[in-house]
């Protein structure tokens, strides 16, 4: 296997970064990206170094009175430091990860500098974890975050573009959740709870709720359970099935034999509850504001200070983080498109066998793929292979100890998988 460094990592970032603002030359590229690979290597008194950089002069940074209220502000050193491992090194634990990252220049006379220090707040992490909560938008300029021993992340302000780890260079492939074959798949979901919610309609009062906002907002709390495993270092599979699925489930089924299985209830549509309940005050919230002709959706979900729909937002990403936890236990988290729980602990009868293949997948709707052997994986990959093989309809998310995430499905002639890109190493 051939395995890719800076350098690689250096020319994947050039084919593929967008918009008009442009990188610097190759040289300073390569020395940027190599300097924090081998920073990444480093330890500061047995602690492996975490920050992240941003290749931007401060004056993209002058924020207005907004910005600097929301956590976005900056600090200059009086003189500028050099871009060098040793000072990084020596930077790296001063500096909260999840908080502030370095701001560094570049000209033609000294090169790169670590002009200081750039306080983000921790609302960007959103983007991988899941949430609600905005963060202050910031320069659309080349970030690196060092990760992890031999682990990097590139970046365009808040985009992640790629990851290099373990020797490979990953494409941020979370974009599957956002993939056409995804949003058909989960539209009758939304369709269930668009029609629910329209019996509880209230004409001329309330705003009407844009449909992408169902979809927007089971994305973030899938992420956030996603990262929730992640982080807890055991890893986990959680199994979705459709609606329409669920007497297989409740059934004797020959390949799940499910330990831990819930009665039915309200409780088991904790979530749709709670969706539900999200959609009927933000429609009235919207429908006081901008009257019955609004179209509410995400951007007024996040924006909106209202009591009840922050403990509402609070309560669905509790629930998040109580489904995660029930990966704790040996086996997979069973759920339904419902969004309904049925179960944890589902140990799947049946594995892929070594010297077996799976298909992996480059891009969101599976078209440009690979040809792998599963030798490289565990248990717990190929039993949810192997599940994917019998059960076509079933969604898979796995995450290994390691925290590397699989989305695993049917592709129709063959188990297809996505690398969902890890960000953050905790």
């Amino acid at each position: 296997m051939k395995h890719d460094y800076p350098q690689e990592l250096a020319r994947y970032l050039r084919g593929r970064w967008p918009g008009k603002e442009s990188l610097p030359s190759d040289d300073v590229l390569f020395e940027l990206l190599s300097t924090c690979y081998q920073v990444s290597l480093l330890r500061e008194e047995g602690r492996a170094i975490r920050l992240r950089l941003m290749l931007a002069e401060p004056e993209l940074f002058a924020g207005n009175r907004d910005a600097v209220l929301g956590g976005l502000f900056t600090l200059r050193f009086s003189e500028p430091r050099p871009f060098k491992e040793y000072e990084m090194l020596k930077l790296g634990p001063s500096i909260d990860y999840n908080n502030t990252m370095l701001g560094v220049c570049h000209s033609e006379g000294e090169g790169l500098r670590i002009w200081g220090l750039v306080h983000t707040g921790s609302r960007w992490v959103q983007a991988i974890h899941g949430g609600s909560k905005r963060a202050m938008p910031l320069p659309p300029a080349l970030g690196v975050n060092v990760i992890a021993p031999g682990a990097l992340s590139v970046l365009r302000g808040f985009d992640i573009l790629g990851q290099l780890i373990g020797g490979r260079i990953i494409s941020p492939s979370l974009g599957v959740f956002r993939s056409d074959w995804v949003a058909t798949r989960f539209s009758a979901v939304q369709t269930r709870l668009a029609s629910m919610h329209a019996d509880e309609f209230r004409q001329g009062e309330w705003a009407r709720i844009d449909p992408a906002f169902i979809g927007r907002l089971y994305l973030e709390v899938i992420k956030h359970v996603i990262s929730t495993i992640r982080r807890s270092g055991h890893g986990g599979t959680i199994l979705s099935f459709p609606a329409e699925a669920g007497p297989l489930l409740h059934g004797g089924n020959p390949f799940i034999s499910l330990k831990y299985r819930f009665m039915a209830g309200d409780a088991r549509m904790r979530l749709r509850g709670l969706l539900l309940e999200i959609m009927r005050v933000l429609a009235a919230l919207c429908g006081q504001r901008h009257g019955p002709d609004y179209v509410a959706g995400w951007n007024d979900y996040v924006s909106l200070q209202d009591k009840r729909l922050n403990q509402l937002d609070e309560q669905v990403f509790k629930y998040a983080r109580f489904l995660a936890r029930l990966s704790g236990a040996d086996g997979a988290i069973v759920t339904t498109e419902a969004p309904e729980l049925v179960g944890f602990g589902g140990i799947i009868e049946g594995t892929y066998e070594m010297g077996e293949h799976i298909a992996r997948a480059f891009d969101p709707e599976g078209k440009n793929r690979v040809i792998e052997r599963v030798e490289s994986v565990g248990t717990r990959h190929r039993s949810l292979y192997y599940l994917a093989r019998k059960m076509p309809s079933v969604l898979g998310i796995v995450v290994s100890q390691d925290a590397r995430v699989r989305v695993v499905t049917w592709g129709g002639d063959t188990v297809l998988c996505w690398d969902v890109i890890p960000i953050d190493f905790t």
